[in-house]
């Protein structure tokens, strides 16, 4: 009996841990996934268009006094990613942990992933459609970066 009720304790919280957590949005602050560059230049004016390899790029240049950079990324004139760099001074006076738990109350728990380098930690949302990642290096405010990316 007593290895039912800790069973049941365990699924209980998985659930409750995973119903905390809103859905993932299908794009980036309201812009759906397959936006078109004028949607984009109109939520989020004053920036730069470019090409990033063989992606069409829209570029903001600290738009505010978080954000350093914010990237969205084309194919085929529609909505693929966007890449928002934090500002360094706003990551230091805010802190990364306060950062992160923000992230975290808003999709969930997340999944901590360094394998692709060892002095950069991530953290990893996803589902069917989309792909957030929250990424940072402890002794390097600046390089704070989310990216988010359909699928």
């Amino acid at each position: 009996m007593k290895t039912i009720s800790t069973l049941f304790l365990a699924v209980f919280l998985f659930i409750a841990s995973v119903a905390g957590a809103a859905p993932l949005f299908g794009g980036y602050a309201g812009l759906p996934w397959g936006a078109d560059a004028h949607a984009v230049m109109k939520q989020f004016p004053k920036g730069e268009m470019g090409t990033m390899g063989q992606m069409v790029v829209y570029r903001q240049l600290n738009p505010n006094k978080q954000i350093r950079q914010r990237m969205f990324g084309f194919d085929k004139g529609k909505l693929k990613a966007v890449s928002v760099s934090f500002a360094g001074a706003y990551v230091k006076k805010t802190g990364l942990e306060k950062l992160l738990a923000l992230h975290r109350k808003s999709y969930g728990e997340g999944t901590m992933d360094n394998s692709k380098a060892p002095h950069i930690v991530s953290f990893v949302w996803e589902d069917a459609k989309t792909r957030i990642v929250f990424s940072y290096a402890p002794k390097r405010p600046e390089m704070t970066v989310v990216n988010y990316t359909q699928k």
